[in-house]
């Protein structure tokens, strides 16, 4: 399998569905486009997580009060739901698995503001507990610099890694990643953000680091089918520590 060749076409794919709604109403109503932009995520990431989560946009509630609106809920099939209507989904902070907040074009200003509504919810939602949770940002396009990015994200962490952003894609090309042990060696603690160029390869890494996060032991086990086997090491363009 040319995991390479893959990730270059789930680009393309996403180029292709990302601006549809745009094709018939222009500029005329940006929160149908942001709409549509967030159930194109949801949609590809229900190609590949499996059925012990779902994937739907909404809410998290507990007695303490509720989350901020979530773009992309990833939540355990397994627990009860509180309200469902669709896509709309109300749980309880024990049944999060990952939090997505999608935008459909950032820059450095703009980025600085989502990651403070996503630590926001992080912190709310964390406060029960963080295990086995992703937080994560999506970016169809992007004009952010990854020394701005590094130090928002590193600044943005009041606790440690409880409140930490796990993932970051920036339109095609640039990924974040934060890695609390490893990559190499894998039982090192390093607690640092890498920042990677990956040649419009970045959504595919988005997606299937998603997924490795949802169900890290299959995807380890398989991983020459998940990753291209180069790795994204060598195209890493800076770090930031906790």
């Amino acid at each position: 399998m040319n995991t390479t060749q893959y990730f270059l076409s789930l680009s393309q794919e996403l180029r292709g569905l990302q601006n549809r709604v745009r094709n018939f109403i222009d500029d005329a109503h940006w929160q149908t486009d942001g709409e549509w932009k967030e159930s194109v995520l949801r949609y590809f990431l229900r190609r590949n997580l499996p059925r012990t989560v779902e994937v739907g946009r909404g809410f998290v509630v507990s007695p303490r009060g509720h989350s901020n609106q979530i773009d992309v809920l990833i939540y355990d099939s397994a627990k009860p739901v509180l309200f469902r209507d669709g896509d709309l989904v109300f749980v309880t902070p024990d049944a999060v698995c990952g939090v997505i907040e999608v935008k459909s074009n950032l820059n450095n200003t703009s980025f600085a503001e989502t990651v403070e509504k996503l630590t926001r919810n992080i912190s709310f939602i964390s406060y029960h507990g963080r295990a086995d949770k992703i937080f994560a940002i999506f970016s169809f396009e992007s004009s952010v610099t990854t020394e701005a990015a590094l130090n928002v994200l590193c600044n943005a962490t009041s606790r440690g890694s409880r409140d930490v952003i796990d993932l970051v894609c920036l339109g095609d090309s640039h990924l974040i990643r934060w890695w609390y042990t490893g990559p190499e060696p894998r039982n090192r603690v390093t607690q640092k953000w890498h920042s990677y160029r990956l040649q419009q390869t970045a959504p595919g890494y988005f997606l299937h680091n998603v997924v490795e996060f949802v169900n890290h032991e299959s995807v380890e086990k398989n991983a020459d089918l998940w990753f291209p086997r180069d790795g994204k090491e060598h195209y890493k363009d800076g770090e930031k520590s906790l």
